[in-house]
């Protein structure tokens, strides 16, 4: 450095930015040219859309690679010879034609200034561009960014990392327990933004994981995903959290694996072109690549289908059912679990092609099958809109199906309106359910006789007369 002179102003202008700028790194150790380099982060206002080659999926990025400045001083700055800026990026996500625009502002800037030191204000310009990604989604095609496959995974693993650098050092208020928490100790749910402290989200998660209630394995807040349009939101369905944002939170891996199996068999159960192998000690699902075995959770990051609602599954017609035994139809499935191959129509063992097989019906029915059908239509309310069972353990007579999230009165069976459902149990109209909100509010087993109308009804009146009918018949034999 003792060989610049002491009044060059070059070297004067390049202390001066160091001192706005701390990451400036200097080099005035090879005179006559003084050179600088710094890092400038990218960090959009809004997120830039990338896409890969053989990815058609795009992503939005929040922090991208940093733009790398180096600054080349000549004799003869500023006043007779233009700075040399070389602009680059690792790795190198900027288009070359988008790089080439910002060195050329650069030299314009230059000759704008007259002449003048112009460090300071490049290095404005170029903070200002970082907020729109320097333009590189405007002057792509369709607004998305098309990157090569080499770059998908340097750069999906440098947005993160840096994410989670940057929320680690905020302070949150949780959405649960209202409490202020380091970054560290929080979450943030990928799909909306809220946050919440990991304690809380165990918690909670883990329970409802324990019970069953996978529906609920979501975002905490309230106002999540609700546009304010009452219609709009009634039909919108919740989404779920992927297995993958589960172990991040993190949650035991053991009861992930419990959450994605969960999932995957409500939605196998609601498809009515699943069948379910015939052996009584199996009755394993058959091999479907609709809904493939899990092997790795921690892989599993879809965005959903998981939306809590189950898959929309396309029904067999009256024509494929009655000619399912034609030859030349798919009637060969094999169990997932214990690998025997049968036929979806008869749930025999696999017979060929050219056996002609008919539906097994009711009459076919094993005499275990017959007493748990007994029982469920005894001892439980199904749901008016998908016919899901339901029994209930406590609390008021209003429920909520589990599968499809239809409010309906668990009593009679009746549609409730969800804005208002307990108007049901205050109209006088409703003789069967009128002022019984709270009938059985300790369960079906606590209470007795609980009185019951629907399908529930009619077969509790059934076994109520054909008792009756065996009572008068043995006090007549008794007689």
């Amino acid at each position: 450095m003792a060989e610049f002179p002491p009044d060059d102003e070059r070297i004067d202008e390049l202390t001066t930015l160091q001192s706005i700028y701390p990451e400036l790194v200097l080099d005035f150790d090879h005179p006559p040219i003084p050179t600088a380099r710094i890092e400038l982060p990218v960090a959009p206002e809004k997120p830039l859309p990338v896409v890969c080659d053989s990815d058609s999926s795009v992503r939005n990025l929040s922090h991208l690679p940093p733009l790398i400045i180096d600054i080349i001083l000549s004799e003869g700055y500023p006043t007779e010879r233009a700075p040399t800026f070389n602009l680059t990026a690792d790795p190198p996500w900027l288009p070359d034609r988008v790089l080439e625009q910002l060195m050329e502002k650069g030299h314009a800037l230059w000759e704008e200034y007259g002449g003048m030191q112009m460090l300071f204000a490049y290095l404005s310009f170029l903070e200002e561009s970082a907020r729109t990604a320097f333009g590189a989604a405007d002057s792509a095609r369709d607004g998305v960014l098309k990157l090569p496959d080499t770059l998908r995974t340097p750069m999906l693993e440098l947005n993160e990392k840096l994410g989670k650098e940057l929320f680690d050092k905020g302070t949150y208020d949780c959405g649960i327990c209202l409490e202020p928490k380091k970054g560290g100790a929080c979450h943030r749910i990928r799909h909306c933004g809220h946050v919440f402290c990991k304690a809380c989200l165990q918690d909670y998660y883990n329970n409802c994981i324990k019970e069953g209630d996978v529906n609920n394995v979501k975002c905490l807040s309230p106002d999540c995903g609700k546009t304010g349009d009452v219609k709009v939101d009634r039909k919108k369905k919740d989404r779920l959290l992927s297995p993958k944002e589960l172990l991040q939170i993190p949650l035991e891996l053991e009861t992930v694996k419990r959450y994605a199996q969960i999932k995957r068999k409500k939605k196998i159960e609601s498809d009515p072109t699943i069948v379910f192998c015939p052996r009584k000690w199996c009755q394993g699902a058959m091999r479907t690549e609709k809904y493939p075995k899990i092997t790795d959770v921690s892989q599993m990051d879809e965005s959903d289908i998981e939306d809590g609602e189950p898959v929309a599954a396309p029904k067999a017609t009256d024509q494929e059912i009655k000619f399912r035994g034609a030859p030349n139809t798919d009637r060969l499935v094999i169990c997932e679990d214990c690998s025997l191959a049968f036929c979806k129509v008869c749930l025999a063992p696999w017979h060929g092609d050219f056996e002609r097989c008919i539906n097994r019906e009711q009459k076919d029915l094993t005499e275990e099958d017959q007493a748990s059908l007994n029982y469920i239509l005894k001892n439980t309310s199904p749901c008016p809109t998908c016919s899901v069972p339901c029994s209930k353990s406590y609390g008021c007579n209003h429920m909520t199906c589990f599968q499809c999230k239809t409010h309906f009165c668990y009593l009679c069976g009746a549609w409730l309106q969800p804005e208002n459902p307990y108007g049901h149990f205050n109209n006088k109209k409703n003789k069967a359910c009128f002022q019984r909100l709270m009938d059985g509010a300790m369960g079906d087993q606590a209470n007795g006789e609980i009185r019951f109308g629907g399908r529930r009804g009619a077969e509790q009146e059934a076994e109520f007369w054909e008792q009756e009918a065996l009572r008068i018949q043995m006090e007549e034999l008794g007689g």
